[in-house]
């Protein structure tokens, strides 16, 4: 009897934390040089995807591009099977932002997606960068909220990643 009442919970468990398992929010953007980007586009490998508002910029900027090129180094023949986004809310946006931009196509910048629709703002918080990682199934694995990049974070992000390549 208690055999059976434990195969029941651990399937309730399972069942229940799949079922909770979030899966990539649907997404369809550009980035500032015109290339086209979509949750279906990215699926089939892991996904790091970072996010802020636009008045975080620099902030997301500075981290996206720590935490990308770290990764370069640390997956080194593995890093192209990790597809790294970095997303701006640019709902609200204005002449001088969009001069910047045009400005920046001439420049070898990260490429950044410009969610002009709201399709992630969803959870993201003034002053920190909004970073998720999903698996190649496209459910969510990691979740959290960065105000710096630093080692320990990268270290873990290698070790999430490192698994599910």
């Amino acid at each position: 009897m208690s055999r059976l009442v434990l195969f029941i919970l651990a399937v309730v468990f399972i069942s229940q934390e799949e079922w909770e398992a979030q899966s990539m929010p649907q997404f369809h953007m550009k980035d500032q040089y015109g290339q086209s980007y979509s949750d279906s586009s990215v699926k089939g490998k892991p996904v790091v995807l970072m996010g802020c508002y636009l008045r975080d910029l620099e902030l997301c900027r500075k981290q996206g591009r720590k935490l990308y090129w770290k990764m370069q180094n640390l997956l080194w023949k593995d890093s192209s099977k990790v597809h790294f986004l970095l997303y701006l809310d640019f709902q609200e946006t204005n002449k001088l932002v969009e001069n910047y931009l045009e400005e920046s196509k001439t420049k070898q910048y990260e490429s950044i997606l410009l969610d002009r629709k709201g399709h992630l703002t969803v959870g993201l918080n003034k002053g920190e960068s909004y970073l998720r990682i999903f698996n190649k199934s496209g459910k969510l694995i990691s979740s959290s909220y960065q105000e710096e990049m630093d080692e320990n974070l990268i270290q873990e992000i290698y070790g999430i990643l490192k698994k599910e390549i």
